[in-house]
């Protein structure tokens, strides 16, 4: 039997899990012409069998286009592959009797301020926050502690910055009006909103929801690495979080608040936490595949494809899921200082290891590396296996220890 699956945006990485199943799927892709350009090859992929155009960044157009396509090929699933496809995809779907995370749920995931307000209402701890369009607004809510400026519609970290001073708000403000995220968006005019929130400290985590007809089927916690300073891009992860019994039980019933708070339907939910000594505190939720290989790593640990899952529970149906593990999994992204790239050593390590996954590396003498703000400006990666999370540890020790980027 095929399963036909339509995608709005393309998630490389979802697709080339559905590759590697033993299942037989057929993905359609639905994709801004403008997107697509800029990489027609990636589409080329297996199982993609056609690609259509439609805007969806910021544009209800793809919901009748879905709705219509729909009546043509009669899809089994429908699914968003990108964070700016969430709300039409979800809507779209919702109008066809697709199950879905729930309009609440889809509304408040894809605008930060939206989720602080219900998040606000239901309980859920979280910073405090001000909706902002003005640096005298954000320097009235400073009070001489660490704020973050951050856009309520964007992604990957991108122009999420941390201000210390008050003297460099405006400095941050611009930063964060003037960010770009070159090809990953079109370039027709966009409206981006922002907010102020306090930083808290902690150490972070996110959260995999998988949820079915609002009952939580399986949660897994991942731990986060960010780049630290005045920026938030993710540079590692751990599946799964090795954290204490009192921090799991309270990041646990939070995310639960949360998601019965935001009326969760069915669908998969990425939430990030930071765990304070107050206990957790919610710093966003997503409801999509997450990114980062994420999905990856939940499938080295606990070996079934949680990709299939977010498809089999937007089908309605009970997913496949392993809930035990023997093993952990992590990721880093490669964190070289900026200027000029003469030369990388150390990289037979990533092909000799055993424990080595895959890796990646986009970097080649002679290139500028930039300061890694955001998602977007990391240069590659590496994924490793390990029997403890101490032997995970000491393997990425040794591969930090061992690549050298020479910089001049």
């Amino acid at each position: 039997m095929v399963t036909k699956v339509l995608m709005i945006g393309l998630d490389k990485a979802f697709v080339d899990s559905l590759v590697a199943s033993n299942k037989n799927y057929e993905v359609y892709i639905l994709e801004e012409k403008e997107i697509y350009d800029s990489c027609s090859v990636e589409y080329t992929r297996k199982p993609i069998k056609e690609v259509r155009f439609s805007q969806y960044q910021q544009s209800s157009e793809i919901i009748d286009i879905i709705c219509k396509w729909h009546k043509e090929v009669s899809f089994n699933v429908i699914v968003p592959g990108a964070e700016y496809a969430v709300k039409g995809t979800y809507k779209a779907m919702d109008i066809l009797g697709f199950a879905n995370p729930g309009q609440i749920a889809v509304e408040a995931c894809t605008n930060k301020y939206k989720l602080r307000q219900i998040c606000c209402a239901i309980g859920v701890p979280q910073p405090n926050f001000l909706k902002v369009n003005s640096t005298d607004q954000i320097e009235k809510f400073f009070n001489k502690k660490p704020i973050v400026i951050k856009p309520i519609n964007r992604q990957a970290s991108v122009g999420v910055v941390k201000v210390e001073k008050k003297e460099d708000i405006a400095g941050a403000w611009e930063e964060c009006l003037n960010v770009s995220e070159g090809s990953r968006v079109v370039k027709r005019s966009l409206k981006w909103e922002y907010m102020v929130e306090d930083f808290i400290r902690g150490y972070e985590v996110s959260i995999e929801s998988i949820v079915l007809k609002g009952e939580s089927l399986f949660n897994n916690i991942t731990y986060k690495d960010t780049i630290g300073g005045n920026y938030f891009a993710e540079t590692g992860h751990i599946v799964p979080a090795e954290i204490c019994d009192k921090d799991k039980q309270a990041l646990l019933n939070s995310n639960e608040q949360m998601l019965k708070g935001l009326e969760a339907k069915s669908g998969l939910f990425h939430s990030e936490w930071k765990i304070t000594e107050e206990g957790p505190k919610l710093i966003e939720c997503a409801v999509r595949a997450p990114g980062d290989k994420i999905p990856e790593l939940i499938k080295e640990v606990y070996k079934f494809n949680l990709f299939e899952a977010f498809l089999k529970v937007l089908m309605g149906e009970q997913p496949e899921i392993n809930y035990t593990h023997n093993s952990y999994a992590g990721i880093r992204y490669f964190r070289p200082n900026p200027g000029r790239l003469v030369k990388i050593t150390g990289v037979h390590i990533l092909k000799d290891s055993p424990n080595v996954i895959k890796y990646l590396l986009n970097a080649s003498s002679g290139q500028i590396i930039r300061p890694i703000k955001c998602s977007w400006d990391r240069i590659g990666f590496y994924m490793v296996r390990g029997n403890s999370l101490e032997e995970l540890k000491r393997i990425m020790l040794e591969i930090e220890n061992e690549i050298k980027f020479i910089i001049e």
